[in-house]
Formats: C-alpha cells, structure tokens, sequence
C-alpha cells in the first residue's frame, strides 16, 4: 500500500475541531490512513491518491489541501525550493501566514523568490495555473501542491436563513458537517438525527451521499425538516415524529449518530427536564448503534465520560457567548 502525504490548510476557527474533522473524513473515506504530523493551522495525513477527491469533498473546516513536498525553516527555504521535483505546466506560487508566525517575513518577497528558484523555465500563470506550489507559514514554511480548495460558499448558502422552515437555534452548515464527518460514516451508510429539528444535520449528511434518517417529537419540526430537504433537493431514508425513547423500533441499527437536541429556554421539550432528556437519549443513542460505531452529540455541558452503553473518544468546547458554551462530544459504543 502506497500512502502519499497530504496537506491540509486548516481553516483556523477553532483549535481542534478542524483536524479533528479532517481525521473523521480520512477514516470515512479510507481503509488506512496516517497522521504524519500536525501544528498551528494545519496537519498532514497519508492515504492512497485514489482517496482524495473523496475527502476533499467532505471537509467543511479546511481552506485547502494537497500533496505535501516539506518543510524548513524560513532560511532554508530557497535550498528546500531548489530541490522539489514539480510536475509540468504553467506555474505559480502563492503564500500564506497563520496568524501570527513569522510577521517578519514579506510573503511576496518569499514567493517570488521561491518561484524564481522552483519556477525557472516554466511559464509564469498567476490567474489559472496548471501547477501551483503553496507556501503556509506557520510553526515552519510548509510547501505544497493545491490540489483542492474547499468551496465553503456552499455552507453559507444554506445556513438557517436561506431555509424555508428554520429555527433561530441551529449549527451553521459547516459545523454540522463537521459533527456528520466526525462519526466516521461512509457514503451509503445511514446516519440518524433523534433530534432533527429543522434539518441542518441530515441536510449536511445528505449532501455528501450518507443517508439521512430523523426524528423530532414536534409533528411541526418533522413538517419543516422535510420541506427543507426538498428545498435543496436532497433524499432522505426516513424523517419521523418519534420520542427519543422510540428510535430503536422506529429505525432499527444505523451506522452513526449526529445530533444538537434542545438546550435552550426556548426549545420544547414537552416540559422535560434538559437533564433527564439527556441521561435518556443517551442509552437511547446507544441502543441504535453497533459496537464500535460512533455518534456526534452536541451538548450545553461538559461531554459524559462514560454514559449507557458509550464512552468519550474526544470532545470539544465551543464558545458561543457568554452563557452559551457548546460541547461537541465524539463517543463510541462499547
């Protein structure tokens, strides 16, 4: 098996959960894959090249990605250039700083002089190259082949707003995606949403070919997130009105679990305390899975360590504002 690395240019909007999704798309996508190494704003992973388009159209927390040639430190960077092996065609350099590293460095003086170095010969295309060699400074000057960049436009155009039936309280598309990616689940596989709401989770689901299974105790949030699939045009399994404590007999087992139940004051719970509602979806999340599986839950408190049937595999905290913290909580059945 022949692993190639790759570079993903994090996206930077949060600590850990952009690496942490790249992972997820790579297990989903992948029968074997490596992290080779990782640091600010950015990780490489190693998988075979036929598994690239794949995850590169899953990521919804990565700006770019591509074939990772190296890395220096800034004053090694002409030698290091000096000695890539590049592909043919037209030819351009671009450069970028994660956040702070290096202010030092003039990111036009360093690509050109790393294109004056790699590029010698080649025709020089800074509008549409058919080889573009990026530089990401970060801890190191990290060179790399674009080889996708991530349309992040698409999330925006479906956020809350752009829906016909929406509710105020909703992740933005691009962390619902990463709470789907997060689970491991395959294209084809069926991914449950016991709490549905008006859709956002199975609408990310959905449109990277996972099928989208959801239930809500409100017959008018079920209303809305059907209307709102076909809005954007996307299938669904089965969108159902079922109590957290009826999805085992309502689906059966899935593949994965991903789901922000209710946590504000102006949720309906049927007058159910938030933390009952917790404890018992819980064992009911359980329940559906097989052992092994995985579910995103994201939740107002600290992430269970251990709860019915499931344990923490990693978590991370969101700060929303100040009395709001989400906890996307990643847990396995065991």
């Amino acid at each position: 098996m022949s692993l190639v690395p790759y570079f993903f240019e994090l996206s930077g909007e949060h600590p850990t959960l952009p690496q942490a999704e790249a992972y997820g798309c790579c297990a989903a996508e992948c029968d074997y894959f490596q992290c080779s190494t990782d640091g600010p704003g950015y990780a490489v992973f190693g998988f075979e090249s036929d598994r690239f388009d794949g995850i590169a159209s899953r990521l919804a927390l990565t700006h770019r990605l591509g074939r990772y040639l190296g890395s220096s430190t800034p004053e090694d960077a002409m030698r290091l250039a000096g000695d890539l092996d590049l592909p043919s065609g037209s030819f351009a350099v671009r450069a970028k700083r994660f956040q702070q590293h290096h202010m030092d460095l003039n990111l036009n003086r360093l690509a050109a002089a790393v294109g004056g170095v790699s590029g010698a010969g080649r025709k020089i295309d800074l509008t549409s190259p058919e080889v573009e060699l990026r530089l990401f400074i970060s801890d190191r000057v990290h060179f790399y082949l674009l080889g996708a960049e991530v349309d992040r436009s698409q999330f925006e155009a479906r956020k809350v707003a752009e829906r016909p039936f929406f509710s105020p309280i909703s992740l933005h598309p691009k962390f619902a995606r990463a709470l789907v990616n997060m689970t491991f689940v395959k294209r084809g596989d069926r991914l449950l949403d016991p709490f549905c709401g008006t859709g956002g989770v199975l609408i990310e689901a959905a449109s990277i070919g996972v099928r989208a299974c959801g239930s809500d105790i409100s017959p008018e949030m079920v209303d809305g997130c059907r209307r709102n699939m076909e809005h954007f045009g996307l299938p669904w399994d089965a969108i159902e009105v079922a109590d957290i404590g009826d999805i085992a007999t309502t689906f059966g087992t899935v593949a994965a679990v991903a789901t922000d139940p209710p946590y504000g004051r102006a949720t309906s719970t049927m007058r159910e305390p938030l933390g009952d509602l917790y404890d018992r979806a819980m064992g009911s999340i359980a329940s559906v899975l097989e052992r092994g599986s995985r579910a995103g839950v994201v939740l107002p408190r600290p992430c269970p360590e251990r709860m019915d049937g499931l344990e923490l595999v990693h978590g991370h905290v969101q700060k929303v504002h100040r009395s709001l913290s989400r906890n996307y909580c990643v847990l396995r059945r065991r």
